[in-house]
Formats: C-alpha cells, sequence, structure tokens
C-alpha cells in the first residue's frame, strides 16, 4: 500500500510540474549587476532550477550536519568503551580485595 501511495504522489507532482511549465512560458530576463550579462528564460526553468538548487544546497547542509554527528558518536562510543574497562577493572580490584579479607574457612566435621 505505500509503495502505491508514493506512486501516486510522485505522479501528482509530476503533472502539477508539467501544467506549471505549460502555463508559465513567458520569457524573463535575468541580470546581476553587470557581472553576467543579460538573458532570456522562461519563468518555469527559473523556478525550477531555484527548487533544484535548494534541494541540493539542504542537502549539502544535510550531510555535513550527518557527518559532524557521526563523528561525535564514535568518539563518545570509545569513550564509553573506555569507561567501561575502567569500571570493570575497578570491580575486579574490588572483588579481590574483598576475597582477602574473609577469612579462611574451616571444615564443619573437623
Amino acid at each position: 500500500m505505500t509503495k502505491f501511495v508514493k506512486t501516486l504522489i510522485v505522479a501528482v507532482l509530476f503533472i502539477l510540474a508539467i501544467t506549471f511549465a505549460l502555463e508559465n512560458q513567458q520569457m524573463i530576463a535575468l541580470r546581476y549587476y553587470g557581472v553576467i550579462p543579460p538573458f532570456s528564460v522562461p519563468v518555469f526553468l527559473l523556478v525550477f532550477f531555484s527548487v533544484l538548487l535548494g534541494i541540493l544546497i539542504a542537502g549539502f547542509g544535510d550531510m555535513y550536519v550527518r557527518f559532524s554527528l557521526k563523528g561525535k558518536v564514535r568518539k563518545y562510543e570509545k569513550a564509553i568503551k573506555k569507561l567501561q574497562a575502567e569500571r570493570d577493572a575497578l570491580k575486579r580490584a574490588e572483588n579481590s580485595r574483598e576475597q582477602d579479607k574473609e577469612p579462611p574457612k574451616l571444615p564443619e566435621n573437623a
């Protein structure tokens, strides 16, 4: 069922994109403070490329955050392993001290 819903949503978005492109074919002139020579593009291309650029920028930002979080997780996992090893060593030392403190037991039938 979920695959069908995903396919349906993609199909609806695709149809919306096509109808948007068909309705917005007017040409507009783009220029940027004289750095880029003026040129004309259809409105729908400007919108589509703007959305695509936004998706790419957000994707790279997300990848940066994910990699930095993975690094932190690795760092904390190492710290946890070190602390667990230290705890185990302390438990072993405590157990050996407790065993040394107990007097030897004599057999009851002696």
